[in-house]
């Protein structure tokens, strides 16, 4: 032990001048251990060392009154060397891990308030290190936590220490994890209960006092009137500070007659609170948040006194208020007085709408009873209590000043309780997220890996160019409208109006223009498929001929002898499948068959617009070998260009049933009109039906023109017979009876025109019946 004691003085007193580096000190006290181990017993090893450094510590500590008194000491600077020293020996396994916490638990005991910040300054300091490894409801995590839960009970709320408090409350959530339950009121006990007035206790003294009093009834009426005031403000003072009960011990609300005298007494103060705060601002000259007072004012303005006033972020002073019936009136006309009850209000207020009918059908769940009581808030008193809340915040908003922003945060904290509330009442279950990871097989084996290296092929993929965008306009709706002539939204306001033929055509012209766009797209996307599959066999092929130069085996293929356009191009017939419907047979023999049907013959279907086709060339025939091809070797020619054959597609498919779909629509509603030129448009080709009315119209117009010229002729003696209307009435007359046949006839002919197309169309379809 002799030898521990010197090997510890001689460390000491070479320490170099402070600060003192980690590395230094621990290469000074690697060197102690090392010179002392030969001396001592491994057994007692950690056990001498810990008695000798905390004899040499408590050693110092006793000295501490003496050394304060000195105007220069080195009191706490050779605290903290030791302390370091121990910290340092407990790093190299000299002490136990929690022989630290246990020095550190009895200096705090037994030191002042003043060198007790000093030591928690030394903690702040050595937090990483003496909270390394460190496993929340165990060892030496224990420890800490009563040490600094004591030293709590030793400082005062108020004064001086509240800083030293936030410190130590700070200090314990960053070194503990959030959801440790040890910070946690678990059993929701209160505070000390409210014996202040307004308490049981004192209104029976009070009740006592007033019995033992003289009642001297003054006969005047400004006697009466003092005493009626003077009994108001006794009630008022009252009933004021009895709220501060229910606000201490909230499960008083289980008895019946707790809410009624809440409710009378909450509408009784806040009245008073509002008059108070409107009596503030117009003592401020009309200011409202801060705002600032009206230009005629000739109130003067305050100055600040500091920085702090001038930025509006004076420190809060948390005040103990006393409960004086004499003080009541100007404590409330503090702000921070009203602000401190209303805040207390809103806590009880949010507190009670959780007992609800509808919040407690959701206790079931909850793990945690003892937060619960035996009592529910009716429909009509929750009500009141979400009125009440109302007209507490907004009264918070009216205070000045930064009343805003005051109750924005206080609403912000009260939403924030509401979701601590919650995790107490599931007891308080873990919320901490693991990282990342993800399982992948790597070489035949699962292997977990993090995010970055999850990713990884995914951000490579990212960082490389992009293919080139297959659509020219954007998108394929986009480019196919922009192909199809759409250039603005107005060419879109006036939409497709069944009404005639010729509107059914333009709906069909612009489905084949579809059809034609969708087979361009389809016939360029095969010929670059059979182009890349041409140069990749050509290329192979150059790349296996034996004998060659590299220029004949990189030669590029012949082009192909035929044009792309005489490729074939076909598509699906619709109406061929095996899985269509059964046969129905059509309206009338002229028209074709219904979408979706089978037609009743094949020439009907081959006769369709549907499908387009271009005849195959048949294959070259290879050229006979020449006799100098069988003593040199020559390259394999380039094979010949295979005939494009489109595979069947939807799109296609769908362009087709819609232009099917139009020209039925078109023939059905062209039937009862257009039924004698039917028999002159095929299998109901709409474009030919078009064509036919518009010949039909011609020749009307014809007509009608050859009657008017009937009609000019025989009515060009009328100049003569204007003068003989001058003459008398009965001339007029006769004039009048001779140009009535020639209009009759020339009207006949109009008539008579039109049975003749009649006639002609009905003689077509008798025909075609036939």
């Amino acid at each position: 032990m002799q030898t521990l004691k010197k090997s510890l003085s001689s460390l000491l007193a070479s320490l170099p001048p402070r600060p003192i580096e980690k590395d230094t000190l621990d290469a000074l006290v690697q060197k102690t251990l090392e010179e002392c181990r030969p001396n001592v017993s491994a057994d007692t090893w950690k056990t001498k060392w810990e008695f000798v450094l905390k004899k040499d510590v408590y050693e110092l500590a006793a000295t501490e009154g003496k050394a304060l008194k000195e105007r220069e000491t080195k009191y706490y600077d050779d605290l903290s060397d030791r302390l370091d020293i121990i910290l340092t020996f407990t790093e190299h396994d000299a002490c136990d891990q929690v022989f630290p916490f246990n020095v550190l638990q009895d200096l705090l005991e037994t030191q002042t308030i003043a060198s007790c910040s000093h030591i928690f300054s030394w903690i702040e300091l050595r937090a990483d290190r003496l909270t390394a490894g460190m496993i929340p409801q165990k060892g030496k995590a224990l420890v800490l936590l009563r040490t600094l839960n004591d030293l709590l009970r030793r400082l005062s709320k108020m004064g001086s220490t509240t800083m030293f408090c936030g410190r130590i409350l700070t200090f314990l959530s960053r070194v503990f994890p959030l959801g440790e339950r040890s910070g946690v009121n678990l059993r929701g006990e209160y505070g000390p209960m409210w014996d202040g007035p307004g308490a049981p206790g004192h209104e029976k003294k009070e009740e006592e006092e007033q019995k033992m009093e003289v009642d001297e009834v003054a006969e005047n009426a400004a006697a009466k009137d003092a005493e009626r005031k003077r009994k108001e403000k006794e009630d008022f003072y009252y009933t004021f500070w009895s709220l501060q009960l229910p606000f201490s011990r909230p499960p008083l609300f289980a008895d019946p007659r707790t809410f009624p005298a809440f409710k009378e007494a909450v509408n009784k103060v806040l009245p008073v609170i509002k008059e108070a705060t409107a009596k503030e601002r117009a003592l401020m000259g009309n200011k409202v948040n801060g705002s600032a007072a009206a230009p005629n004012s000739l109130k003067r303005k305050r100055e600040p006194t500091s920085a702090s006033d001038a930025s509006g972020n004076d420190e809060y002073y948390f005040a103990k208020y006393l409960t004086s019936p004499e003080l009541l009136d100007l404590e409330i006309a503090d702000t921070h007085f009203r602000r401190q009850f209303l805040f207390q209000l809103l806590i009880l207020l949010h507190h009670l709408l959780t007992f609800t009918q509808s919040a407690k059908d959701k206790w079931a769940n909850y793990r945690n009873r003892s937060l619960l009581f035996n009592f529910t808030l009716e429909a009509a008193d929750a009500q009141w209590v979400q009125e009440t809340i109302t007209r507490a915040m907004e009264e918070l908003r009216q205070t000045a000043p930064n009343g805003r922003m005051f109750a924005e945060t206080v609403q912000v904290i009260l939403e924030r309780e509401k979701n601590w509330v919650g995790w107490k009442n599931d007891l308080c279950p873990q919320f901490d997220r693991e990282p990342w990871s993800e399982e992948i097989e790597v070489d035949g084996e699962k292997k977990r890996v993090g995010l970055e290296e999850a990713t990884e092929s995914v951000r490579k993929k990212m960082r490389m160019d992009p293919e080139e965008w297959p659509y020219r306009y954007g998108s394929a709706p986009l480019t196919e409208i922009w192909e199809m002539g759409y250039r603005d939204l107005r060419d879109l306001e006036h939409p497709f109006q069944p009404g005639d033929v010729k509107d059914f055509v333009k709906k069909v012209k612009q489905e084949d223009m579809r059809i034609e766009m969708r087979k361009k797209q389809l016939l360029q996307k095969a010929e670059r498929m059979a182009q890349a599959r041409a140069k990749a066999a050509a290329l192979k092929d150059g790349a296996t001929a034996p004998g060659l130069p590299a220029a004949a085996n990189t030669a590029p293929p012949e082009p192909p002898t035929q044009p792309a356009a005489a490729a074939s191009v076909s598509s699906p017939d619709l109406r061929q499948n095996a899985s269509s419907p059964p046969v129905f047979p059509p309206l009338h023999p002229s028209l074709p068959a219904k979408p979706g049907t089978t037609p009743v013959s094949g020439e009907s279907a081959a006769a369709s617009p549907a499908r387009v086709s271009t005849p195959v060339p048949p294959p070259a025939a290879p050229a006979p070998p020449t006799p100098a091809s069988a003593t040199a070797p020559t390259p394999t020619p380039a094979p010949e260009p295979a005939s494009i054959v489109l595979p069947p597609d939807d799109m296609i498919q769908k362009y087709e049933e819609n232009k099917q779909r139009w020209s039925w629509l078109a023939l059905r509603m062209a039937r009862d009109q257009y039924l004698r030129h039917f028999g002159k448009i095929g299998t109901g080709d709409i474009i030919l039906l078009a064509q036919e009315i518009d010949k039909e119209r011609e020749l009307r117009e014809k007509a009608l023109k050859d009657a008017a010229a009937a009609q000019a002729s025989s009515t060009s003696p009328a100049p003569a017979s204007a003068s003989a209307d001058v003459n008398g009435d009965d001339s007029s007359k006769d004039l009048k009876a001779e140009s009535a046949p020639s209009e009759a006839s020339a009207q006949n002919g109009v008539i008579a025109a039109d049975e003749k197309v009649e006639r002609d169309g009905e003689g077509d379809v008798k025909m075609e019946e036939r």
